[in-house]
This record gives C-alpha cells, sequence and structure tokens, in this order.
C-alpha cells in the first residue's frame, strides 16, 4: 500500500466543510486534521461543532476506504467505540427515572451467577465492581474472531472468575460490566436492547443514522477500519493469513460488535453524535436528579473519584461519570466526553456546558490513541 501517496491525494480531495467558526479556530481544526493523517496516518478524519445546538462547522478528510480510494465526507459513518457506553448508562438512568430499578439493586437479581459478591447496579457504571474485562483478556483475543458467540459467552466466563479487587475499593475499566447493563435492560424494559436504545433515546435525540452494528451487512459511507499491524496481533496470526508487515496498516481484524453490544456497538455519523450531546445539554433524556446523577463523578467506597482511563481524551486526567463519560476542567471549563474505539476506529466526543459547545472527531484508525487530534481541538475551541 503506497499510504503516502493516499495521504498527499486525502488531503487534496478533504471535503468542502460547513463552517461559521472563526477563521483562525478553523485553521486550527484543519491543522489538527492534517496532522492525524501526514504524520499518524490515519486514514480519514471528520470533525464536527455545534454551539447552542447549530452546527458550526463540519469537515471531513482522507479516505473511508483506502483500497478503492473512496473519500470521507462529513456523513460518513463510524464505529462510535466505548462512547455506546454514555447510551447504556442513560438507558439505565431512564428505567431509574421510569421507577422500574434502583441503582443500589444487586446485580445477582438479574444474574444470580454473581448473586452474594455485593455487586450494585451503580458499580457497573463506574467500573468498581471488580468484574474482569473479558475483551481485554486472552478470552476476548479467542472470541473475537467467532462471528456470532454473542455477549453472554463474555458475561459467563466472567462470572466463573474471581473478582480482580474488592467491590468498591477502586475503579478499573471492564466492558464486561456495561454488556450486563445491557442485558438488565433487557430484563428490566422486556425490550430487545436495540430497539429500547431507538425509542428511548436515538430517536428522541433527533438522531437518524445511530444503530447497533451489524456483521456482514454492506453499509452505503460506512467507512473501512484500520489498524497498525503489530508483533503483538501477528503472534494471533501464526499462519500469516492476514500478510502484514509489521508497522504497516492493515484491514482491521473482524469483530462482531455485538458481542459486546452495551460496552461499544454503536455506528452511526459525526452528526448524530452532535445530536445526542445536544439532547444532554439541553435536557431533552433525563430530568431532575436523574439527570444530575449522570452527570456526577462516580466514587468508590473512599469516597476518591472514579479514575479508569480510557474515557480521558486530553491532557487533563477525567474522573467517570455515572453516565458512561468522563469529566474534566480546562482552563476554567468544565468539559464532559469519551473516547471510543474498536479494533479499526477511534472516536471522541464531548460538550462544554458553559459554552453550549459540543463537539465530535471521528476517525478509522484504530488501537491507537486519539490525543494528537482530540487535544488541538480542544484547545482551538476553547480560545
Amino acid at each position: 500500500m503506497r499510504l503516502l501517496a493516499f495521504v498527499t491525494a486525502a488531503l487534496l480531495l478533504a471535503a468542502p466543510a460547513r463552517a461559521a467558526l472563526p477563521p483562525a479556530q478553523i485553521a486550527a481544526l484543519k491543522a489538527a486534521a492534517t496532522t492525524s493523517l501526514v504524520q499518524r496516518h490515519v486514514p480519514s478524519v471528520v470533525i464536527a461543532v455545534d454551539r447552542n445546538g447549530v452546527r458550526q462547522y463540519a469537515g471531513a478528510w482522507g479516505f473511508r476506504n483506502l483500497a478503492d480510494r473512496l473519500p470521507a465526507n462529513v456523513d460518513t459513518l463510524y464505529e462510535y467505540g466505548s462512547i455506546t457506553k454514555q447510551f447504556t448508562a442513560a438507558a439505565i438512568m431512564l428505567l431509574a427515572q421510569d421507577g422500574k430499578l434502583k441503582l443500589d439493586t444487586d446485580v445477582g437479581t438479574y444474574f444470580p451467577q454473581f448473586a452474594n459478591r455485593g455487586i450494585t447496579i451503580a458499580d457497573l457504571l463506574i467500573h468498581d465492581s471488580g468484574i474482569p474485562d473479558y475483551l481485554t483478556d486472552d478470552f476476548g483475543m479467542q472470541t473475537a474472531p467467532l462471528p456470532f458467540a454473542g455477549p453472554d459467552v463474555g458475561i459467563a466466563w466472567a462470572a466463573k472468575q474471581p473478582l480482580d479487587f474488592p467491590v468498591g475499593t477502586k475503579a478499573q475499566y471492564s466492558n464486561t460490566g456495561y454488556t450486563m447493563l445491557a442485558r438488565i435492560v433487557e430484563k428490566v424494559s422486556g425490550k430487545p436492547f436495540e430497539a429500547f436504545l431507538h425509542d428511548r433515546l436515538i430517536a428522541p435525540a433527533g438522531m437518524r443514522t445511530a444503530r447497533g452494528y451489524r456483521m456482514l451487512a454492506p453499509t452505503p459511507n460506512m467507512a473501512l477500519g484500520y489498524q497498525e499491524w503489530t508483533k503483538a496481533l501477528a503472534a494471533y496470526d501464526p499462519s500469516g493469513s492476514q500478510g502484514g508487515v509489521v508497522g504497516s496498516l492493515i484491514n482491521a481484524l473482524p469483530w462482531n460488535l455485538r458481542d459486546a453490544d452495551g460496552a461499544g456497538y454503536l455506528v452511526g455519523d459525526a452528526a448524530d453524535l452532535q445530536a445526542w450531546g445536544n439532547a444532554l445539554l439541553a435536557g431533552k433524556l433525563l430530568h431532575g436528579k436523574w439527570r444530575a446523577i449522570y452527570f456526577s463523578k462516580g466514587k468508590p467506597k473512599d469516597g476518591s473519584p472514579a479514575y479508569t482511563g480510557p474515557e480521558n481524551p486530553g491532557k487533563v486526567r477525567a474522573a467517570y461519570c455515572y453516565g458512561g463519560l468522563g469529566i474534566w476542567s480546562d482552563r476554567g471549563y468544565t468539559i464532559y466526553g469519551a473516547n471510543g474505539g474498536t479494533a479499526g476506529f477511534s472516536t471522541f466526543t464531548a460538550t462544554v456546558p458553559a459554552l453550549h459547545l459540543t463537539v465530535t472527531t471521528l476517525t478509522n484508525l484504530g488501537q491507537t490513541t486519539n490525543a494528537s487530534l482530540t487535544v488541538p481541538v480542544i484547545d482551538a475551541l476553547l480560545e
């Protein structure tokens, strides 16, 4: 693959941007996108910015498909990854708001195999349950290639493992917990998880494209995911069937994201994440104390903030909220947001309430930090 040629062409074929931001901010956003394409070999970048619920800027650069030289545009679809957790947490809050569940309910009520461990729904939300993350264990690498394993396989595996630490003593990221939360939504609501998300969150937020991942289903304008071929990945491919050279970009390894639905299986465009952020800012979905809890810092038993790691999209450490997203401060502004990542995609969305600002960045390069994109974007918008 002649990556440099692709990148050069991608810069020339940048999709026309919709703009209302000051020229200096637009120049900074374009520079951040260009740096990602040229220095980090990210195949494509989409950036969208809203103020007061109105689109101020949207731009796209690069290729959604390198082999076929298909350029990305502002409507290209990407895998959202862990941004899905915000929707899962909101679904739980809606059911609590409806009076159908309580956050302090023991998860053994819904999963007998986890009975008598003292784990509550709230513990799953802020990652202080101690339940092992089946997606980061070798077990996850073994099940990822299986196209229709389903989320229950990972939950069953986690139930047989000892807790990584006593419940409530610290926070440690666990996709397993959010996969369990999706099952709780189904059991309490009586609806399939995706149907509940659509009816109670996605449609009311005015989102047009967001939906659950569908393996092997052709999707128009969907970006193809890529990842860097590493020695660690090569160890799982002793036959060399992927044909990758260490350090090169390859098509992301296939993985049915429905195996981790509540933890990271939504797909959609940048406009939909903007609509989501705007709906959260406007209080369209959650009300009163449930909205307040959604945006409040998670606190393990010692009262310290729940720091988990992956939801830190910038240069300041983020605490984890009950809403499945991080909270941090930058230049006096409180910011709520999160990274998302799958094998072939890295994403980010955030809101800055004091500025009535919502921002989204989407890329189709996975297994990598996107701070080199998100930090200059946030820096530019806070100037």
